[in-house]
């Protein structure tokens, strides 16, 4: 407890200059999934839209040795987890590396049966917390090792020691960490704790995250304010969406709830924008388009429903999609204004299989349903309009194709070969230069790749 003014100024200096990064306002608990099935997994966060990320856990063990799953991470003031996981530091420090939603990385301790911090509470009256301690060097250098770690999310579900809790988040907030807490009952001793930890070091329990499922399901976030700490409310990842929705809502009208977080992100099953948008809606911002701007609308489901998103011209990656409430892999129809031209990307930056709309389309196609992660839309240059919608030697519309299609071949003869997505020839006709009128009346609805001797184009049927 020596020097607690410096602490305390340094800690407020702190909170000064993180108190914009840091105003996290959807939070997701992450597994060892995130390790397991690298690197996509930190891609898929960085894009989400949630903004802060708990990773879940670190377990202390009864010498103070941190590990997770069954594998060490830091061992008598050693960092050894690279043995293993040779990639993880800098997966979790590209967390926030730009483009990324990701401004807050916690790192969870404890979770229901576990010990870790029984072993604290041991550790503490037997050692205490000064630096000389196993416990001390493991966390520091933990912190010097990924110094993008902003917090520890206490998860303690076992313990409920008040006195080494209070010591052992003062050593961290010394070690530059700050606290949340995660409480599910027991309001009197996470008040204790919030209440101790911040006499000593103002500012160091910055949040509170109460947990409203399982044990916490039937929990009133409104009996959950402590001391004026922003408080943030949690729901099951495969709880009813529309319902998530609905509570959060009424979470932040009549509970004073700020933020919320999701358990958890374990596999991939889910669509974590669709929640990060969700919360972000609720207790955030959402990017919205100009109404003299809009040029194309983009529709969770067929025939224009579902939810709309209005966009205006630009290149969208999934981060930038999600930042107009546009989830990842959610597209099944589009609108777009005469003289604009829409390409949707299967991938992320512009990359994978991909189809041009130069009119809108009630369905996209099976093929590309739900699996745009990134689009670009383009205003359509008639002096050029050849070059622009197809480099080589064609002009083809309307973009989707209905009972028929026109080609605007420049040669003076040519063959277009139409082919299903399994590369099966289901159709050839010639052309002349100048505009070819094709049938596509008998064509079943689908993505087909029109080849000519100089050309190459996707076409989407769609009857």
């Amino acid at each position: 407890m020596k020097n607690i003014k410096m602490y305390i100024l340094s800690s407020m200096l702190l909170g000064i200059s993180l108190m914009g990064e840091l105003s996290a306002q959807s939070s997701v608990y992450v597994g060892g999934h995130f390790r397991r099935e690298r690197p996509n997994t930190v891609t898929t966060l960085k894009s989400s839209g949630f903004d802060c990320v708990i990773l879940f856990n670190v377990n202390v063990e009864t010498d103070g040795t941190l590990t997770t799953d069954g594998d060490t991470i830091c061992f008598q003031g050693n960092y050894v987890f690279a043995k293993k996981h040779p990639y993880y530091i800098s997966d979790v420090k590209s967390l926030k590396v730009p483009p990324t939603s990701v401004t807050r990385i916690e790192i969870c301790i404890g979770g229901w049966g576990n010990e870790s911090y029984d072993h604290i509470k041991s550790l503490i009256n037997l050692s205490g917390t000064g630096s000389s301690t196993t416990l001390y060097k493991n966390f520091k250098t933990l912190k010097d090792s990924i110094p993008e770690i902003d917090a520890v999310n206490n998860d303690d579900e076992h313990a409920y020691d008040a006195n080494t809790a209070i010591r052992f988040h003062v050593m961290m907030a010394q070690l530059g960490f700050k606290s949340s807490l995660a409480p599910y009952t027991n309001k009197s001793y996470w008040t204790a704790i919030a209440t101790g930890i911040n006499n000593n070091i103002p500012g160091t329990v910055d949040r509170i995250l109460i947990q409203c499922y399982d044990g916490g399901a039937g929990n009133n976030p409104s009996d959950w304010h402590i001391n004026n700490i922003p408080l943030h409310a949690g729901r099951l990842n495969y709880q009813d969406f529309n319902q998530t929705k609905t509570v959060m809502q009424t979470w932040k009208n009549e509970k004073d709830v700020v933020g919320g977080f999701f358990w958890v992100y374990n596999d991939e099953t889910w669509n974590l924008s669709k929640y990060a948008i969700a919360s972000n809606s609720i207790f955030g911002s959402i990017l919205q388009t100009p109404t003299d701007s809009i040029v194309a609308v983009f529709c969770e489901d067929m025939d224009y429903g579902g939810y709309n998103i209005n966009m205006k011209l630009g290149k969208y990656r999934t981060l930038d999609m999600v930042k107009y409430g546009l989830a990842d892999n959610d597209i099944s129809s589009l609108k777009v204004k005469p003289g604009y031209k829409i390409t949707i990307y299967r991938n992320d930056n512009f990359t994978g299989d991909s189809l041009v709309f130069t009119s809108s389309s009630k369905w996209i196609g099976d093929t590309f349903n739900d699996i745009t992660s990134s689009l670009k839309i383009e205003q359509i240059n008639n002096t050029s309009e050849s070059e622009r919608l197809n480099a080589d030697v064609v002009k083809v519309y309307p973009i989707p194709a209905n009972t028929y299609l026109i080609v605007k071949a420049l040669e003076a003869e040519d063959t277009a070969v139409f082919r299903d997505l399994s590369d099966k020839i289901v159709f050839t006709t010639k052309l002349i230069q100048g505009d070819n009128r094709i049938d596509t009346s008998k064509l079943p609805s689908g993505l087909y790749s029109i080849n000519g001797q100089s050309f190459t184009q996707k076409v989407l049927i769609n009857h």
